[in-house]
């Protein structure tokens, strides 16, 4: 039987962290919550991840855009930050399990020759103990983030794309 081909999607959010880690699980928190406003419909693919894999460079082979989003126990001024990523082709950005965002964008630069614009959304926790659910503070800092990344997403893709479809279909906004 032959090897299914991967679907493939223009814009990606993957959220990745470990929600067993209590903040960490920040990433896909912030998935689950897009995903009543960008999930169908938008031909936006949601993902979480336990971690970035080098694997995940053969299904994001035809995207245009990426934005991923990530606990850091570093301080932000605002709780989060979004971070332009840039490709970087260094046998240290990854390994064999677990990849580095600019590691990534440098494997899908190198392997298919696509360097998609993509985001790094920083989300600040506070408590990475073991156990499940996110702290107070995280999952406000988290819901912010959410909300910003669905007003980006209907600002540079969704509606870009439906007024290119209204043009091409003859129609006017």
């Amino acid at each position: 039987m032959p090897a299914e081909k991967p679907q493939l999607h223009a814009t990606w959010i993957i959220g990745y962290g470990n929600p067993h880690r209590k903040d960490d699980g920040i990433g896909p928190y912030v998935v689950e919550q897009l995903s009543a406003d960008l999930g169908k419909g938008t031909g936006i693919a949601l993902r979480s991840l336990h971690q970035l894999d080098p694997v995940l460079a053969e299904e994001l082979q035809g995207a245009e855009a990426l934005i991923l989003v990530d606990a850091t126990v570093e301080p932000l001024e605002r709780g989060l930050r979004w971070t332009r990523v840039q490709p970087k082709q260094d046998l240290s950005a990854c390994d064999t399990h677990h990849l580095q965002p600019e590691g990534l964008a440098g494997l899908l630069e190198v392997l298919y020759q696509r360097s998609p614009a993509m985001w790094l959304v920083s989300v600040q926790g506070n408590d990475f103990g073991f156990g499940e659910g996110l702290s107070l503070e995280a999952q406000e800092k988290a819901e912010r983030a959410s909300s910003e990344i669905v007003q980006f997403c209907w600002r540079e893709f969704i509606d870009k794309r439906q007024g290119s479809i209204n043009d091409v279909a003859g129609g006017s906004r």
